[in-house]
C-alpha cells in the first residue's frame, strides 16, 4: 500500500465577538498570543501555528502591544505563524460578492504589509453553508484549496472532495469531521486528559479517534485538526507528534504548513467526488457540526443595514470617485477604504448572522453608521462638485432638477424626487380660492418638451443648515415624473415658472382599489390582499401579500415554534384600503392591517404557550404601480410591538413547479420546494426556510411565474409544496434567547421595521441578470438635487460616462484601482447565465488599453478594444476582472 501521510495542523478559530463582546474576547487574544510568540520563541523545534486564516487578529493585538510587533513580524516572515487570506472570517450567504472579494484583498494586503505572502488555503471552518461560487472566487486569488466544516456531511462526502462552482472553477476541499468539526484531534486529546488514562489506555484511545480519521479519507492523505474557539497554542504538541510516531511507524508526519497537503493531493484529482455549486446540507450525525440556517432571519435591521452600506460603497461611492478622479476632481480614496473596512469588520459569521449577544449588535450599529457617514460624504461631496456649474442669475425662477443614475444601463423610470424652491417663489396656483396654495411651474426636458407630474406632497419652511452655520429654509414640493435616465450618468430637466395654474387631470387610476398601466393591472382585495394581472402573458397573481405570525421560542441560531402554537393569518383581520397618490405616471395605495396576535411566550411548569393578552399588530404597506413598470413596488412598516413571534409574507405564485429559485453571490440556484422528511430522523432536520440574497420566485412549465425582489435585509425564504405554489419571505423573528445569557431583549427588534421591495411577473424572456438589474435599480434608487439657475442655462442632453449593453453580463464592480494608478478604472462582471454571454462595454473618455486581472487586480493579459471601449466575453456563471487605461488630456 502507499504509504499515509498524516498532517498534523496546530492552531486556532478565533471569534472576534459573540457570547463575550469585542474587547472581551481581544483581553483573551492578547493573552493567547502573547502564549503564541513565547512558545515559538522558546521552541523553535514548534513548526507551525497556523492563525485561523484572517488578519485582523494581527491589528487587534497590536493595538494593545505594539512593541511586540517586531517579535511577531520575525515568526510570521520566518513563516512559523501563517497568516491570511481573509481580512474576517465572514459569513457567505449574507454579503454581496464584493464584500467577499474586498475582505480577501485586504486579508492579502496586509499579509504583504507584514512581509509574508497570505496563506494559500480557502479557510472556512465555521462558516454556515457555503455559496456555489466560492471555488471561483478563492481561484481568482490564486487559491485552488480549502477547508470547509458546515454545510456537508461524513455520509456525502469523503474528507478529501472536489468542489466545483458553477462555472467549472475547483477547490480541493478537505471536510472537516462531523463529530469534532474544526477539533476533533483537539478534542481527542482533551477527552484523553480529562480520562485520566494511564499510558497504554491513552495510547489505545487516541489510535481509536485516529483510526477514525484516516478511514475518512479514500487517499493515503490524511488531516488532524488540534485547532478549537479561542484556542491556545498547545506546548507539548512535539509530545503529541512522537506519541504519533510510535503509534503509527508506517506513516510519515508532517508538521507544516498545509499548502503541502494541498499540493500533494492534486495527483488524486480526477479521482476525487465531486461536488457542483452550494453546500447546504442539514446535519445528520450528533456531534459539533450543524448548519444553523435560520441565522438568516436574525436581527434584521443588521441585515437591513449591511445591504444599505454595500449598496451605497458598490452602487455610488465607487463608481462616482472613480469618474470624479478621470476628471481630475479626486477624493482621498482612504476614506472609500476606511468605510469597507467599517463595513467588512461587521462581517464575522457570528455579527453579521446576528447570533451574538445584545452588546456586539450594539458595536455593530456604530461601525455601520460609520461606513454609511463616510460614503454619504463622499457622494456629497462628488455631487457639490457637479452643482458648482450652476450659477443662479438676479432676477431669474429657474431652477434645474438633475437626476443621477448611477448603474451601467440607461433607465426610464418614474423618479420621485424633491423640488426646492424659494419661501417667496412668486408663481402660485389660483385654485380653491387660495385655501392651499401651490407654486405654479412646469417641466421640461433637454428637449424642450413639456414632461406631465404628479404633485405628492408639500413643506413650507422645511429648514436647511448650510456648512458654514447659515440657516435657511424653503418651500420643498416632492413630485414624480417619468425621466429618462442615461447609463452611469445624469439627466437635467428645466423647471419653468408658470403663469396662472398648472395642473394635469390625467390620472393613472379610476378605481379607489384598481389601477393599470400598459404592462399590468393591480387590484386590491376586501382582505387587504392584491392581484396582479400581466397583459403580456395573461397570467393572473391572486391573494398576494398576505402575513402570517406564529409563536419563537428560538434564538439567534433558529427558529422554534412552541408545541402549543398558534398561527395567526391576516385573512379575516381588519384592514384600511386608501389610495395616496394618483397622478398621471404614478399611482399609490396604503393598506394596513391590524392583526390581533400574542403578546409574548408565557414559559410555565409544563412548557411554552403564546400569551392569552392578545396585542394589535400594525402592518401598514403603500403599494405603488408607476407608468412603464413591468412591476409593483411595496414599501411596508411593521410597528412591531409584540414579542416572541415570527413574522412572515406570503405569495401564492400559482406555479405548479418542484423546483423555485433564489440568487447569491454570482450565481442563481435552483432548489426543491419543500422540506426533505427523510431527515426529519437527522440531528438537525432539514427545514422548509432557506437563502435568498433578497431575490426568489417560480415558474410555471410555460416560463411564466413570479418574483420577490428585495432592497435591503431580507436573506430568509422558503417555498412550500401546496396547491397554491407559495413562497414565503420572512420579515422579522422576535426572540429573548442570546448566546450564553440569561435573555436579552435586543432580538425582540421592539419597534419600527422598514422594508422596500417588488413583485415582478415574468414571461419567458425574463433572465435572471434581468432580475439582478431589477434589484440593482431598487436598491440604487437615484440621487437629485435642484438648483436656481440663470434665464440663460441650456439644459444638457442627458450624459453618460459608462455604459454595460444589456446582456447575461451584469456589472458588480466599477471603482479606482486598489493600487491608486491614476487614470485607470477597474470594471468586474459576471455571466448571470448557464450560457455564454456577451456585452460591450462602452466610456466617453478615451480607452488607451484593457487588461484582464485576477481578483486581486493583477495580470498582463492585453485585451483587444477601440477608443470608446471594449467587448466582453464569458463563459457561463464567470467573474472576469478588467483593468481600463485612459487617456490623459492632451494625449494622442
Amino acid at each position: 500500500m502507499t504509504p499515509k501521510t498524516i498532517y498534523y495542523y496546530s492552531g486556532t478559530h478565533w471569534d472576534r465577538e459573540w457570547y463575550q463582546s469585542f474587547q472581551g474576547f481581544r483581553y483573551r487574544l492578547v493573552t493567547m498570543m502573547n502564549d503564541l510568540i513565547e512558545v515559538l520563541e522558546s521552541q523553535p523545534d514548534f513548526a507551525v501555528f497556523h492563525l485561523d486564516g484572517q488578519t485582523i487578529v494581527l491589528e487587534d493585538f497590536l493595538e494593545i502591544e505594539p512593541g511586540k510587533r517586531g517579535r511577531l513580524q520575525k515568526l510570521i516572515q520566518d513563516r512559523r505563524i501563517i497568516i491570511g487570506p481573509w481580512y474576517v472570517m465572514p459569513d457567505e450567504y449574507l454579503l454581496s460578492g464584493e464584500s467577499l472579494i474586498r475582505n480577501l484583498i485586504k486579508g492579502i494586503h496586509i499579509s504583504g504589509e507584514w512581509g509574508t505572502e497570505a496563506w494559500k488555503y480557502g479557510y472556512l471552518c465555521d462558516i454556515f453553508g457555503h455559496i456555489a461560487q466560492m471555488p471561483q472566487i478563492f481561484n481568482g486569488f490564486g487559491i485552488s484549496h480549502a477547508v470547509v466544516g458546515r454545510g456537508v456531511n461524513d455520509h456525502t462526502v469523503p474528507a478529501h472532495f472536489l468542489w466545483r462552482s458553477p462555472d467549472g472553477s475547483e477547490c480541493i476541499t478537505f471536510k472537516l469531521q462531523d463529530e469534532g468539526m474544526y477539533g476533533a484531534f483537539l478534542v481527542a486529546l482533551n477527552e484523553a486528559d480529562s480520562k485520566k488514562l494511564s499510558g497504554e489506555e491513552k495510547d489505545a484511545f487516541l489510535k481509536e479517534r485516529t483510526d477514525f480519521e484516516l478511514k475518512r479519507s479514500p487517499f493515503p492523505v490524511h488531516l488532524l485538526m488540534d485547532s478549537c474557539d479561542h484556542g491556545h497554542i498547545r506546548k507539548d504538541t512535539n509530545n503529541v507528534l512522537e506519541t504519533l510516531r510510535r503509534l503509527y511507524p508506517e506513516a510519515e508526519f508532517k508538521h507544516v504548513n498545509i499548502e503541502q497537503m494541498g499540493v500533494q493531493l492534486e495527483q488524486y484529482r480526477d479521482q476525487m467526488t465531486v461536488r457542483t455549486g452550494e453546500l447546504n446540507e442539514s446535519t445528520k450525525k450528533k456531534g459539533f457540526n450543524r448548519l444553523l440556517p435560520n441565522i438568516l432571519s436574525s436581527y434584521y435591521p443588521l441585515k437591513q443595514a449591511n445591504d444599505n452600506c454595500q449598496t451605497l460603497l458598490e452602487k455610488w461611492v465607487e463608481p462616482l470617485t472613480a469618474l470624479a478622479a478621470l476628471k481630475g476632481k479626486a477624493l482621498q480614496k482612504t476614506y472609500v477604504d476606511l468605510a469597507w473596512t467599517y463595513l467588512i469588520q461587521n462581517h464575522p459569521h457570528d455579527s453579521i448572522c446576528g447570533c451574538s449577544i445584545d452588546q456586539v449588535h450594539q458595536d455593530m450599529r456604530y461601525r455601520f453608521d460609520q461606513s454609511a457617514g463616510i460614503s454619504e460624504q463622499l457622494v456629497r461631496d462628488v455631487m457639490n462638485q457637479e452643482a458648482n456649474k450652476y450659477v443662479p442669475s438676479e432676477g431669474s425662477w429657474r431652477n434645474v432638477i438633475s437626476i443621477w443614475n448611477p448603474l451601467p444601463f440607461a433607465r426610464r423610470t418614474v423618479v420621485t424626487v424633491d423640488l426646492d424652491l424659494p419661501v417667496n417663489y412668486p408663481f402660485k396656483n389660483e385654485v380653491h380660492y387660495g385655501y392651499e396654495a401651490k407654486n405654479s411651474f412646469k417641466l421640461h426636458n433637454h428637449l424642450g418638451e413639456e414632461v406631465p407630474y404628479g404633485l405628492v406632497s408639500m413643506r413650507k419652511n422645511w429648514k436647511y443648515r448650510a456648512f458654514n452655520q447659515k440657516v435657511g429654509a424653503y418651500n420643498r414640493h416632492t413630485i414624480s415624473f417619468e425621466a429618462d435616465l442615461p447609463a452611469m450618468g445624469y439627466a437635467e430637466y428645466d423647471v419653468v415658472p408658470f403663469e396662472g395654474t398648472c395642473r394635469y387631470l390625467q390620472v393613472m387610476s379610476r378605481h379607489e382599489r384598481e389601477v393599470e398601466n400598459e404592462h399590468l393591472k393591480l387590484s386590491i382585495d376586501n382582505d387587504g390582499t392584491i392581484n396582479i394581472y400581466n397583459k403580456a402573458s395573461g397570467s393572473r397573481y391572486e391573494h398576494l401579500l398576505s402575513y402570517l405570525d406564529d409563536g419563537e421560542i428560538g434564538d439567534g441560531y433558529n427558529h422554534a415554534n412552541p408545541v402549543e402554537d398558534r398561527l395567526i393569518s391576516s385573512y379575516g383581520a381588519p384592514c384600511i384600503i386608501e389610495r395616496i397618490e394618483n397622478g398621471p405616471v404614478r399611482t399609490v395605495f396604503q393598506i394596513t392591517h391590524t392583526i390581533m396576535v400574542p403578546s409574548r411566550i408565557e414559559e410555565l411548569p409544563y412548557g411554552f404557550i403564546r400569551s392569552a393578552e392578545m396585542t394589535a399588530l400594525t402592518i401598514r404597506s403603500k403599494i405603488g404601480l408607476s407608468q412603464g413598470a413591468a412591476y409593483v413596488d411595496v414599501e411596508t412598516v411593521v410597528e412591531n410591538n409584540v414579542r416572541d413571534h415570527r413574522l412572515r409574507v406570503s405569495l401564492p405564485t400559482g406555479c405548479q413547479s418542484d423546483t423555485y429559485f433564489v440568487n447569491q453571490p454570482y450565481a442563481f440556484m435552483e432548489r426543491p420546494t419543500g422540506v426533505d422528511t427523510s431527515t426529519q430522523d437527522w440531528k438537525e432536520c432539514a427545514v422548509a426556510e432557506r437563502q435568498m440574497g433578497g431575490i426568489v420566485g417560480k415558474r410555471g412549465s410555460d416560463g411564466n411565474g413570479l418574483a420577490f425582489v428585495s432592497a435591503y435585509g431580507l436573506h430568509e425564504c422558503a417555498a412550500i409544496d401546496d396547491e397554491y405554489g407559495t413562497i414565503h419571505v420572512t420579515l422579522l423573528r422576535s426572540f429573548r434567547r442570546t448566546v450564553e445569557s440569561n435573555g436579552e431583549e435586543g432580538g425582540q427588534l421592539i419597534g419600527k421595521l422598514n422594508y422596500k421591495y417588488v413583485i415582478a411577473p415574468m414571461d419567458q424572456s425574463t433572465s435572471y441578470a434581468d432580475l439582478v438589474r431589477l434589484q440593482d435599480a431598487l436598491q440604487a434608487g437615484v440621487r437629485t438635487w435642484s438648483a436656481k439657475i440663470g434665464e440663460a442655462y441650456t439644459i444638457a442632453a442627458p450624459t453618460s460616462h459608462f455604459q454595460l449593453s444589456e446582456s447575461n453580463i451584469c456589472l458588480s464592480a466599477l471603482k479606482q484601482p486598489e493600487n491608486g494608478s491614476k487614470n485607470e478604472i477597474i470594471v468586474r462582471c459576471c455571466n448571470m447565465s448557464s450560457d455564454s454571454s456577451t456585452a460591450r462595454f462602452s466610456s466617453s473618455h478615451v480607452v488607451r488599453n484593457v487588461m484582464k486581472v485576477n481578483l486581486n487586480e493583477e495580470g498582463s493579459e492585453a485585451l483587444l478594444h477601440e477608443k470608446d471601449g471594449f467587448d466582453i466575453q464569458l463563459k457561463a456563471w464567470e467573474i472576469q476582472t478588467y483593468r481600463v487605461h485612459f487617456l490623459e488630456d492632451g494625449d494622442s
